[in-house]
């Protein structure tokens, strides 16, 4: 279980600051479609957006994921019509 003390503590950064920090370009951390449509763990803090540079990390690395696994899905697939 996640130590709320850690959760409660963790800075809140901005688009800017997010984007340098995690090398994502900046339009995908400020443009509400784009930020739902990839799921992006965000908050709103009255009319601005903050994140959580963790959340952000955990969010690519599924990601990532999810990108390797259907990869190998795609190379198996191709592999047995091949045969």
């Amino acid at each position: 279980m996640t130590d709320v003390n850690q959760i409660l503590t963790e800075r809140l950064v901005d688009a800017r600051e997010a984007a340098f920090c995690l090398k994502l370009p900046m339009y995908l951390l400020t443009n509400p479609k784009d930020r739902q449509r990839l799921g992006l763990p965000h908050y709103r803090v009255g009319k601005m957006v903050r994140f959580k540079v963790s959340e952000l990390m955990a969010w690519m690395h599924a990601q990532a994921q999810a990108e390797a696994e259907a990869n190998a899905e795609a190379k198996a697939q191709g592999e047995s019509s091949d045969a």
